[in-house]
């Protein structure tokens, strides 16, 4: 009884570290600068957000606003480059991830 205990506690335990850890791909938009097309996200290299990465932006409804590139980071934020058009559909408190990330 006790080996069955502690296998799937176990299980509930790596269940857990996966399905969190799927999630840390997704960052929030922060501020958003639409003259010059830069758009603030709260996670950084930590995250996976490094230079010349590819990030979309996704309403809250799960729609895709527009795609840019990691134009700088720090360990803890980012700036992603768009086009100013799209840069004023997007929104604070909106999703950014990689769009790999979006299709699974």
């Amino acid at each position: 009884m006790r080996k069955i205990k502690a296998f799937l506690f176990l299980v509930t335990i790596t269940i857990i570290a996966t399905y969190t850890g799927g999630g840390a791909l997704a960052a929030e938009v922060t501020k958003v600068n639409v003259s010059r097309g830069h758009v603030y996200i709260d996670a950084g290299k930590e995250a996976g957000f490094i230079m010349g990465a590819d990030v979309c932006f996704y309403s809250v409804e799960g729609a895709t606003i527009a795609c840019g590139t990691v134009r700088q980071t720090s360990a803890a934020r980012a700036t992603v480059k768009v086009e100013s058009r799209e840069a004023k559909l997007i929104k604070r408190g909106m999703t950014a991830t990689f769009p790999s990330a979006a299709a699974d």
